[in-house]
């Protein structure tokens, strides 16, 4: 069972709960691991995944390049590595010298896209996108944003 709340206004809340019966999935609940960790630091025990999805996450790490350039060890051959991501490049979040695109290189604009065939083409291909999908974040019951995420699909060739 999950215990939240939802913001409603201000201070209000809705507190909520989820189960998995409730979703239709306690049949399910053995083919899913959660693991909570930093992306760029990751321990060795995550490998040989035919899968990996970083949604929303790499315009939020301080070194996205560390996990990037390393991703490939912790994916199996044909396995595929699928990227989403607004490609909201902060400060905050990330070091203007970190960001792997959304700048001026040699006084052209260098995307993000760019520096991703950049760092994973030595592993990857890419094999479909860019493909902007939106999505939406409830930050209160009145007030939601309204975002696309550029989504790629990359498959371990190497």
């Amino acid at each position: 069972m999950l215990r939240y709340t939802l913001t409603d206004e201000g201070d209000l809340v809705f507190y909520k709960e989820r189960t998995l019966s409730g979703l239709g999935l306690e049949s399910v609940k053995n083919k899913v691991d959660f693991y909570q960790g930093d992306a760029c630091n990751l321990k060795p025990l995550y490998t040989e995944y035919d899968l990996i999805l970083a949604a929303n996450l790499i315009d939020r790490l301080y070194e996205p390049a560390k996990l990037l350039s390393t991703i490939h060890t912790r994916i199996n051959m044909g396995g595929l590595l699928m990227i989403a991501s607004p490609y909201t490049w902060l400060t905050e979040h990330t070091k203007k010298e970190h960001w792997i695109g959304g700048y001026k290189r040699d006084g052209e604009n260098f995307t993000t896209l760019d520096g991703l065939k950049e760092i994973l083409g030595g592993h990857f291909k890419l094999i479909q996108g860019p493909q902007s999908v939106p999505f939406v974040i409830r930050e209160t019951s009145h007030k939601h944003q309204h975002t696309l995420s550029e989504v790629t699909v990359w498959e371990r060739v190497l």
